[in-house]
């Protein structure tokens, strides 16, 4: 989970890959939209499509044998997914579900196929893009497999700077979903979550500024923080 707006600096290597991918599939691609809540596809689908996103939030996550949802990444307008199984032909390995009124462009297998036969050099490229999909899902395993509310937290925080900050004015980060879903997404219950950030507060290392939004005053304490265990 990731800050990707536009206003935090220089585009990202991801996002101008994304957006020099959309310029050359553009013409193939048609306008497809999704209301809020509605899924783009199912655990388990294998008719892919591409999706280059316009209009709105899509999060993409799994459902544990307890019943309980797991949000692996969000994506955000600009961004370009929904490779697998355009790749290997599997099923898709997680849900995807629009968070608000979603507008996109849309690309069905076929017709993906047929692109990419003749621009063979894209193949390399979308290799590039999906091993940074697949690190940033490594982001979200090793937060949730951090020990200690308070730990966890504080790494998922620091995960959410974007990657252009520079050291400077303190950065403030949005949180990507809900407190209910984002506390979900870390293994642990809304309440855990509530108190994890308590305590990050009265540490002096995080503000609140208001609801699902914080300012991060001490990037070294929170760095400590998410490497310490609990006692």
């Amino acid at each position: 989970m990731t800050d990707r707006d536009a206003g935090c600096g220089p585009e990202r290597p991801e996002q101008e890959f994304a957006t020099e991918l959309r310029r050359l599939l553009g013409a193939h691609m048609n306008v497809r939209r999704f209301s809020r809540g509605q899924l783009l596809w199912r655990e388990g689908e294998t008719s892919g499509m591409l999706v280059a996103l316009r209009v709105g939030r899509v999060k993409i996550y799994r459902l544990l044998p307890a019943g309980r949802s797991v949000t692996l990444l969000i994506f955000t307008p600009g961004d370009v997914f929904g490779f697998l199984p355009f790749l290997d032909g599997a099923p898709y390995p997680a849900y995807a579900q629009a968070m608000d009124a979603v507008e996109a462009e849309v690309m069905p297998r076929s017709v993906f196929h047929q692109v990419l036969a003749a621009q063979p050099a894209l193949a390399l490229e979308l290799i590039t893009l999906l091993g940074r999909r697949l690190r940033d899902t490594f982001d979200v395993i090793q937060a949730v497999s951090t020990p200690g509310a308070r730990s966890r937290l504080a790494s998922a925080l620091l995960a959410l700077v974007p990657d252009a900050y520079l050291a400077g004015p303190r950065p403030r980060v949005e949180l990507p979903v809900s407190s209910h879903e984002f506390a979900g997404a870390l293994g642990m219950a809304p309440e855990t979550l509530s108190r994890a950030l308590s305590e990050l507060v009265g540490q002096g290392l995080v503000r609140r500024i208001r609801s699902g939004r914080l300012e991060l005053l001490d990037l070294a304490g929170l760095e400590r923080a998410a490497r310490s265990t609990p006692s």
